[in-house]
């Protein structure tokens, strides 16, 4: 039997608001651990279910949408991954092509290339879901100014990750060309990936 997508963004959405703000509002670095100040981006290559992959692969006027999350997040991650799916689907057609939707996950030591292909498969983008060596994953994080910290639970989860939760959009060396924030509805998201899809940072 499918998931009503409709009624699984309503719950997630409603989860979010009242249990997920405070934990993305109230974070705070350790020592060691702060976010860059002007973050840039970077090229990378990590690793998906069918190997490798680096966003050189992609052509020069493709572009990459780019989430940071695990794929144990009980809220903000499920979120965002619904409306980046919804996104995808309302930018037009002839654009499409020119986006690829990316999932890094910042938990390697869950979510291998596997779970991970699983995971995206169920938001139906053709999100890429990829992964790599923690210490690749905390530089790479701070190139774009991503948070992130590991939180022990006391259940059968173990521990959970507070991070930073915004979409990236980058070319395919890398350059940071926008931060959007992960509360824009799919169709605020679709809007924006349009407008930088048909006007290409030279």
């Amino acid at each position: 039997m499918r998931v009503n997508k409709s009624l699984l963004f309503a719950g997630l959405f409603l989860v979010a608001c009242l249990a997920g703000l405070q934990i993305w509002m109230g974070m705070n670095p350790e020592p060691g651990n702060t976010l860059s100040e002007k973050p840039q981006g970077a090229p990378f290559t990590l690793q998906s279910q069918a190997g490798a992959f680096s966003l050189t692969d992609l052509e020069d006027d493709q572009l990459a949408l780019i989430y940071f999350g695990y794929t144990w997040c009980p809220d903000i991650c499920p979120m965002s991954m619904t409306f980046m799916s919804r996104a995808l689907e309302l930018v037009p057609q002839e654009l499409r092509q020119d986006l690829q939707p990316i999932f890094i996950s910042v938990d390697p030591a869950r979510d291998t290339p596997e779970r991970l292909a699983a995971y995206v498969d169920f938001f139906e983008a053709n999100i890429l879901g990829l992964t790599g060596e923690p210490e690749y994953l905390r530089d790479l994080a701070q190139k774009y100014g991503v948070f992130y910290q590991q939180v022990e639970l006391d259940s059968a989860m173990g521990y959970a990750i507070d991070h930073t939760s915004e979409f990236y959009l980058v070319n395919n060396q890398g350059q940071l060309l926008q931060t959007l924030n992960h509360s824009n509805s799919g169709r605020e998201l679709a809007e924006a990936l349009t407008t930088a899809l048909q006007n290409p940072i030279q």
